[in-house]
């Protein structure tokens, strides 16, 4: 049962975290354009590396422990690009709970 429930928010802070970048791209005091264009491109480099690296069916998927190492810093990272958004406690929720689930999933899954 809490392998499930810790899955399913892993899930949800995966779609956070794609949130987060783009919130953070959105949010630059910039013209549409460059705003537009650096949203997409975190967010392309965001959805490839995660494909490539953590994606359950990847052929390159990490193993852990480095599966655990990229994901809670790619969840960090987000958290941190919220907090810089001025999204002080979405990046402090959102921290909290990639460290949580992160530690249990490697505990739970390994």
């Amino acid at each position: 049962m809490l392998k499930t429930i810790n899955q399913t928010v892993a899930f949800l802070i995966e779609i956070a975290m794609l949130f987060a970048f783009g919130y953070y791209g959105m949010n630059r005091p910039w013209n549409l354009l460059p705003k537009l264009l650096l949203t997409i491109t975190l967010l392309a480099v965001v959805i490839l590396l995660w494909a490539i690296f953590a994606a359950p069916k990847s052929e390159r998927r990490l193993q852990r422990p480095y599966l655990t190492i990229f994901s809670l810093s790619m969840f960090l990272i987000s958290a941190f690009l919220l907090f810089q958004s001025g999204q002080s406690n979405a990046g402090i929720l959102l921290a909290t709970l990639a460290i949580v689930t992160q530690t249990i999933g490697y505990f739970t899954e390994g």
